[in-house]
């Protein structure tokens, strides 16, 4: 059972979770619709993938959104065939805000402008609306942002001859751009009658990515973690998704624990402190431990004896073989060497002088 319920934490937390608005804020940016959610001013019609403006016209569209931002980006293709410099095409964008004493206001600010002469070739265009407002308003922290007005538009300062100017644009988007921003719910635990299962929610509630996130589980001494593992670590969380993760706790002793779970990665961090209704271990584990132990304990002993019984076993018997050594070997050596001596001394013994007849002697 306990595998069966580490696995099925190990699986719920590899499980990402959608949530948030999608990052595309325009409508019909393709024009794959024609001009349908585009406010349209002058010249202006579809022309294959793009939107064609001649002499003067413009295309705009109000985006308004609860959770709006100043952390925006706006992009855009534009072409342009000019006559002169008297004619240009732009884009334009207008922020209507609350300042801090409530009262409504609006900002118009230039994005770029484009008056090449000729035929200037597609060209892709990227603006960071925060940056802009910066300069040219000052601090987005005085103003609460309640909608937004994007603008292209294709204008001229003098008057038009001959051949009339004409811009093209396509791709238009409006993206969030808000930054990576961590947070930790608190989730939910269910309580077993040996141990607590404890689910928690990272989200990733900015629009970009956050990059080498890692979350760990911070547990009290009480506190044991009996599921794979405490830290579960991941490349990339994408923005405005969840990771569901979840642990199994076991406790030395019945009561509510404090944990605390750390987030990370290389753009932010989190923390988030909980006290978790653990049970303790049941008191049946305790004594068989302690059995296993005693028996653990038995067994090395009775070893130890055998060890200390194989040992005098061996001694003796390297007497034994001394002693069958001696008797079989060094006593037969000496009684072979006093044979011999006997032997030697009877050789010893001198035998009567013959003198040949006639010689006498002195």
């Amino acid at each position: 059972m306990l595998c069966l319920l580490v696995l099925a934490s190990i699986l719920l937390s590899s499980i990402p979770r959608s949530s948030g608005a999608p990052l595309e804020l325009l409508v019909n940016g393709d024009f794959k619709n024609g001009l349908d959610g585009w406010v349209v001013e002058g010249t202006a019609f579809p022309y294959l993938e793009s939107v064609r403006i001649i002499r003067e016209g413009s295309l705009s569209q109000i985006v308004g959104n609860p959770d709006l931002s100043f952390y925006l980006e706006f992009s855009y293709g534009v072409r342009t065939e000019l006559q002169s410099r008297t004619s240009f095409a732009r884009s334009l964008v207008t922020f209507y805000a609350v300042d801090r004493q409530g009262r409504d206001t609006q900002f118009t600010i230039v994005g770029e402008t484009h008056r090449e002469p000729g035929d200037s070739g597609w060209k892709d265009v990227r603006l960071n609306l925060l940056e802009f407002f910066r300069r040219d308003v000052g601090d987005p922290r005085n103003f609460q942002l309640s909608a937004l007005k994007v603008t292209v538009e294709l204008g001229f300062n003098a008057s038009v001859t001959l051949p009339l100017p004409v811009a093209y644009f396509r791709n238009l988007s409006l993206r969030r751009a808000n930054p990576v921003k961590i947070l930790l719910s608190e989730g939910k635990w269910r309580e077993l009658s040996d141990r607590t299962e404890l689910a928690i929610s990272v989200t990733n509630s900015g629009d970009k990515d956050a990059s080498n996130m890692v979350v760990t589980l911070i547990p009290s001494p009480e506190i044991i973690v009996i599921s794979e593992k405490a830290r579960f670590e991941r490349s990339k969380l994408e923005g405005r998704t969840s990771w569901q993760l979840s642990w199994m706790l076991a406790a030395r002793s019945s009561g509510v624990h404090p944990v605390t779970i750390r987030a990370g990665c290389d753009q932010a961090s989190a923390e988030l402190s909980l006290g978790i209704p653990v049970p303790g271990i049941p008191q049946i584990r305790t004594t068989h431990t302690s059995t296993l132990t005693s028996t653990l304990t038995s067994t090395l002993t009775m070893n130890l004896v055998a060890d200390q019984v194989i040992i005098v076993f061996v001694q003796m018997a390297f007497l034994v073989m001394v002693v069958l050594l001696i008797v079989a070997v060094v006593i037969p050596m000496i009684q072979s060497r006093r044979g011999a001596e006997l032997v030697y001394r009877l050789r010893l013994l001198r035998k009567p002088i013959e003198v040949p007849f006639g010689i006498g002697v002195k």
